[in-house]
């Protein structure tokens, strides 16, 4: 008899290879309705967890009922957030205006130093800065950028519209999961998913915002040390960036670099400007980070860079700074079922995934 399991096999392979090119088609198509239900799940994860990290604070969580904690936390992160659009919108137009200056002092830098090695260098220089300022209209970039800070406004509003709709929906979440899971034991099953991946994501997403506010902080006081103008500009950008996994934080250090460089040329002061921030972005990421994570994420760092070009082609910036994020909630549903359960541990750093029967044992434990 012909084995039919290689036809099988191929016909599987095919179907996921044609539903993953399908999946990607649909979230790039439907990135306008997706990304902000995203990002307000996200952002209703992270006022769930600061709420819950004041519970800490003595005599807070006895005086304040859960209600007040949640909606103290809701206005104060609306109006950080608002605020930092409102920073943006007041230092993006300086900025823009400030680039030719800055790159002019570039230019003649390049040109100057081009001169002692190849002429030929130096004309492709002068091109290029001819081609820049001769043909791009700097007004036109500074309107568009700036509709983009109001545009932003508006976004961020309906980004916080549905975090508080996702906190209002949490307490009747478990009603319509007994609705559509009647077996005890599957509706288990289903629990302990939601609660594994929610731990995952809230854990994640807190404590990276955490490191990224303390990396901003330290970023404007070196910044401030060099005399670098725009310093508190350059921190919320270099704090943004670092939600991007390994290339984020140092894509964020170019823009500063440069500015520095055209403000005080090659010295000294730029080495020890770089220095500064390299062991910042160092201690922080490969020291400080790791130990504050563990293993809350445990993917495979070939994995993480995968997924952050694939969502990068999907979503763009946004798609940049929450690979990380939605990857791992994938791997942790995939690890749930016998036949994916071996792509979820392709997927990890160490080959550990979540066990149900691991689950099982624990929850009950605890019960």
């Amino acid at each position: 008899m012909k084995d039919q399991s290689v036809p099988l096999r191929i016909s599987a392979t095919s179907l996921a290879v044609l539903a993953t090119i399908a999946t990607g088609w649909f979230l790039n198509t439907a990135q306008a309705i997706l990304v902000p239900i995203v990002l307000g799940a996200l952002l209703a994860f992270l006022m769930h967890g600061i709420s819950r990290e004041l519970e800490r604070i003595p005599y807070y969580s006895k005086l304040v009922p859960p209600w007040a904690r949640m909606t103290i936390t809701t206005i104060v992160l609306f109006i950080a957030l608002t605020a930092s659009v409102g920073f943006f919108a007041r230092n993006l137009d300086p900025v823009v205006r400030a680039i030719p200056t800055y790159a002019e002092s570039l230019s003649v830098l390049a040109s100057d130093t081009a001169a002692r090695f190849d002429y030929e260098l130096e004309v492709t220089w002068r091109s290029l800065d001819k081609l820049l300022f001769e043909n791009i209209d700097l007004q036109s970039v500074i309107r568009i950028a700036l509709n983009s800070v109001s545009y932003s406004a508006g976004y961020l509003a309906l980004v916080f519209l549905y975090a508080v709709l996702f906190l209002i929906e949490r307490d009747s979440i478990s009603i319509k999961i007994a609705a559509i899971v009647p077996v005890a034991e599957n509706r288990k099953n289903v629990w302990r998913t939601i609660d594994l991946i929610t731990d995952q994501i809230g854990t994640y997403f807190t404590t990276k915002t955490l490191i990224n506010v303390v990396l901003g902080v330290i970023c404007y006081a070196i910044f401030k040390l060099f005399g670098i103008e725009f310093a508190a500009f350059f921190a919320v950008t270099t704090a943004i960036f670092n939600y991007i996994p390994y290339v984020g934080s140092w894509i964020a250090m170019a823009l500063p670099m440069l500015f520095a460089i055209g403000q005080m040329g090659l010295s000294w002061n730029v080495f020890w400007l770089f220095s500064a921030l390299g062991a910042a972005q160092f201690g922080i990421g490969y020291f400080w980070e790791p130990r504050l994570m563990g293993r809350s994420m445990n993917l495979s760092p070939v994995i993480v860079m995968v997924s952050l070009a694939a969502w990068t082609a999907v979503w763009g910036l946004i798609g940049a700074i929450l690979s990380v994020i939605l990857t791992s909630g994938i791997m942790t549903i995939l690890s749930f079922f016998e036949a994916t359960r071996p792509l979820a541990i392709m997927l990890t750093n160490n080959g550990d995934v979540p066990d149900w029967r691991e689950l099982s044992e624990d929850q009950d434990a605890e019960a």
